[in-house]
């Protein structure tokens, strides 16, 4: 362990001295004055300054080396404290929970026995009473039964008495069979005449009840007929004639409508449009950031050498058809492209955000500032070579968005397919124009090389503008100058062909994941340009009979609004343009204005319409439901009636029927009846006998019944006694047990708390020695660090004083040594310097440690990393844009 810590200490004595080397501090050798020496000291070895440092900073250390030693043995004693405290309380605790658990099981026992206790008591009592309620019981019962003994004997007595008076008198109570006979025949006739009668009395019930219901039901529906005449139908035709006017209203509105709003939104949209424009140049004139192109001498006149000369329909520089013009264009091209190689960022336009559509395309607003500054840049060349200069019109916006949306719907990848000519043809065909013309480049200069769309700003769009136009005109050698002929205009000179070129939109792209060249999310700019039908190339040719689709007045791109122009900036004359544009914004806010007004009446006058509409509709379904409701009552009452008419019927038919029949079977019961007792009659003694000793029996028979009966209720009753009690004991153990379960949970409860707090006193008592025990730490730290400083001051001051300075002591080999080391510092004539530190750890793979150089920083960091930049630019330009083919 001393070990280590002495390697630290001579690790840190070396950075030390390194550290003051690096902050300027130079080392020398010093000398002593000759009047300063004695006979003495020349005897002796002399001490150097260098020494002296050295001495210092090993006493330095010996202090720091015993102070930290002596906090540490201060703080292990402190801790040793602290656990001896600790653990003597712990055991104290552990003595006192195990008194707390021994004190809670006695609670729990006594808790327990007291409940036994009262429950064998509630028991003795409850039985005793138990005891009682069954003696009264058995007395009642045995009561009970002697008076109905008693009772049974004599019905017994008086049933036999009342059969031997019968016997006596045998031969008034003995029938001969047609004496039976006689007697069974005049029952039957009286009851068949009694059966006929109610008969007669049933059916004529019956038919009054019919009539009545036929009846009924005949009022029912007659009034159910009264109820409907009573109802107005709708009128279906009158309906819907007053539905088709109202809906005619409403379509005729809709399009007025719809005219006036596509008026107003063509009309914000020129009047936004120029607020950006406005704003821009107001931004520009502000912070007075222009980038223009500037060309070296000859490149226009070359460009005007090709319109003065170019083959019939040509659109091609070619080496083989212009190999002059080929090579002199070659050359100026990269003059051009090296004078405006760089770009002037723009401060305000970097804190203008912009965010692209989901799809990966730009923003409506944001395409005509790409555009605007695309113009402004463009325009001055083709005024140069006498072209006609660009217009942004609402048309070749929407054109330009229209492209980019297509290119995406398709998933185009124009890296690896050039261009997507479907797309260009589906455009020019909803716009009924002759087609599109374009120009592409890659999005190297504003996605960047990790094509990454985040945080972009309005300047980083304008960047991207300007290196496009950049390798479109000067790096198109390899295209045969397509694109350059494309954007400067020059095509339409000695051409029967629609070449478009009037008027620009210029949007951008990329595929999200869309791979390409060892890159992804790839994407582009288009420079998408529209013929103007007033421009003089288009009019030329329908003057000389040929066909041009963008001259045709009903064609979509010639409509109002979309044919309305989009202010240029111009970047030479900022305060005219601003002046202009602010006399524009005026009068298009004018034209919005009114034609809000005219939206806003044409908006009201369809609301109304609407509203007229929907009332009318309303009105016409309420009284349609209105009517259909009320004949719906009608259907449910009246059919509701009728049924219940039917039902009643019904219950009386019922009703009659079933007294019908239980008198028509009360009187054939009655009858047979009538005739069992008519045959019952004994024919002689013995019979008579039989029939008395019969009765006899069944009295006996009653009489044992009734004894049974009280037992069944007596026995009952001896049950409910024992069940009442069990019952009894049984509520009152349980109240028993909830009391006692109460008690031994308030038991644990107070002993579990009592736990808690010696658990919790000693959580305290730790928190607070552990608190000391930082604290002493803390304070050792405070203790040393001031050591430190102070000895760290000293030995600052040690140096100053006896180290000469820098300046002082270069020598003509400029290297001095420090404490005998000749690797710490070096010095060369210009006065910088080159450290060498020793390694104190070897490399990952085990070898000898080397020292490692730190070499001063120089230059400029921000140029170098501009120059790393363009480097890394300057490849992904080489790879995206110089061989990449393009439509044009």
């Amino acid at each position: 362990m001393l070990k280590q810590k002495n390697s630290h200490k001579i690790l840190k004595s070396t950075l030390l001295a390194a550290t003051a080397v690096t902050t300027g501090a130079v080392v020398t050798t010093s000398t002593v004055h000759a009047d300063e020496t004695t006979p003495t000291a020349t005897a002796q070895k002399q001490v150097t300054p260098e020494e002296q440092v050295a001495q210092k900073q090993n006493d330095n250390n010996q202090q720091l080396s015993a102070l930290k030693q002596q906090q540490s043995n201060s703080e292990n004693e402190a801790a040793k404290q602290n656990t001896d405290k600790l653990t003597e309380l712990q055991e104290n605790n552990a003595e006192k929970i195990k008194i707390l658990d021994q004190q809670l099981q006695n609670q729990k026992q006594v808790a327990q026995q007291t409940a036994n206790d009262q429950l064998a008591a509630k028991t003795n009592t409850v039985r005793q009473s138990e005891q009682a309620q069954e003696f009264d019981e058995n007395n009642a019962y045995q009561s009970q039964v002697n008076v109905q003994a008693k009772a049974n004997d004599q019905a017994v007595a008086n049933q036999q008495q009342a059969n031997d008076q019968k016997l006596d008198e045998a031969a008034k109570h003995i029938v001969t069979p047609e004496q039976k006979q006689n007697q069974i025949d005049s029952a039957t006739k009286s009851t068949q005449q009694s059966l006929d009668q109610a008969k007669t009395d049933h059916e004529s019930t019956t038919n009054k009840l019919n009539d009545q219901l036929a009846n009924d039901l005949k009022q029912n529906a007659q009034q159910e007929q009264a109820a409907k005449n009573d109802l107005k139908q709708p009128s279906q035709a009158d309906n819907q004639k007053q539905l088709t006017d109202a809906q005619n209203a409403v379509n005729k509105a809709q399009g007025e409508n719809n005219d006036a709003q596509s008026a107003l939104s063509n009309a914000k949209n020129t009047l936004s449009a120029s607020q950006n424009a406005l704003a821009q140049a107001q931004d520009a004139q502000k912070d007075h950031v222009v980038n223009t192109i500037n060309l070296p001498a000859g490149y226009i006149d070359a460009w005007k050498e090709y319109v003065n000369t170019k083959e019939k329909n040509d659109y091609l520089v070619t080496e083989s058809t212009y190999p002059d013009l080929f090579k002199k264009l070659e050359k100026l091209d990269d003059e051009a492209f090296q004078n405006n190689i760089e770009y002037h960022s723009d401060q305000v336009a970097a804190k203008t955000p912009v965010v692209l559509n989901d799809n990966g395309t730009l923003s409506r607003d944001d395409i005509i500032k790409a555009t605007q500054y695309a113009v402004s840049l463009i325009n001055p060349i083709r005024k140069a070579i006498g072209v006609t200069p660009y217009k942004i019109t609402n048309a070749s916006i929407d054109v330009a968005q229209d492209v980019a949306n297509e290119y995406r719907k398709d998933n185009w990848n124009t890296w690896d397919h050039a261009h997507d000519n479907d797309a260009l043809d589906r455009v020019a065909n909803k716009w009924n124009i002759d087609l599109v013309s374009e120009s592409w480049a890659d999005d190297s200069w504003f996605g960047g090389f990790g094509h990454a769309y985040t945080n972009l700003t309005l300047n980083d769009l304008y960047r991207g503008v300007y290196k496009s136009i950049l390798n479109l005109l000067f790096n198109d050698s390899t295209q045969a100058y397509g694109h350059a002929t494309d954007i400067l205009g020059v095509r339409a000179a000695n051409s029967d062909l629609t070449v478009a070129g009037d008027n620009l939109g210029v949007s951008f792209e990329y595929g999200k994941g869309m791979k390409a060249w060892g890159q992804t999310n790839v994407g582009g700019f288009h420079f998408d340009s529209i013929s103007d039908a007033s421009s003089k190339n288009v009019q030329r040719l329908v003057k000389e009979g040929y066909v041009v689709d963008a001259a045709d007045p009903n064609a979509k791109v010639n409509q109002a609004g979309y044919r309305d122009e989009i202010a240029i900036p111009d970047r030479d004359n900022l305060q005219k343009q601003i002046d202009d544009l602010q006399a524009k914004v005026s009068q298009n806010q004018s034209q919005v204005d009114q034609l809000t007004k005219t939206a806003n009446t044409a908006s009201q006058t369809l609301n109304d319409a609407k509203a007229k509409l929907a009332n009318l509709q309303k009105s016409i379904a309420d009284a349609e439901n209105s009517y259909q409701q009320q004949l719906a009552a009608i259907n449910t009452k009246f059919s509701d009636q009728a049924a219940k008419l039917q039902a009643d019927h019904d219950a009386k038919v019922k009703a009659e029927n079933d007294a019908y029949q239980a008198k028509a079977d009360q009187l054939n019961h009655d009858l047979q009846t009538k005739i069992d007792a008519i045959k019952a009659q004994p024919e002689n003694t013995d019979q008579l006998k039989t029939q008395l000793d019969q009765k006899l029996a069944q009295v006996k028979q009653d009489g044992q019944h009734k004894l049974d009966q009280l037992k069944q209720e007596h026995e009952a009753r001896l049950q409910k006694i024992h069940q009442d009690a069990e019952d009894t004991l049984a509520a009152y153990k349980a109240n028993l047990d909830k009391t006692a379960q109460a008690k031994i949970a308030k038991a644990k409860a107070d002993h579990d708390a009592s736990v808690k707090a010696l658990n919790d006193n000693y959580t305290q008592l730790k928190n607070q020695l552990d608190a000391q025990q930082a604290k002493l730490v803390s304070d050792d730290q405070t203790q040393y660090n001031a050591l430190a400083t102070k000895l760290d001051g000293e030995l600052t001051a040690l140096k100053n004083q006896v180290l000469p300075k820098p300046a002082d002591h270069q020598t003509a080999q400029n290297k001095q040594v420090v404490a005998g080391n000749t690797d710490t510092v070096a010095l060369d004539n210009s006065g910088k310097t080159t450290v060498v530190l020793p390694r104190v750890t070897s490399d990952i793979n085990g070898e000898k440690p080397e020292s490692v150089k730190f070499l001063p920083q120089t230059g400029n960091e921000k140029n170098s990393f501009a120059i790393i930049a363009l480097g890394a630019f300057t490849a992904m330009f080489g790879m995206n844009l110089v061989s990449r083919k393009r439509k044009f």
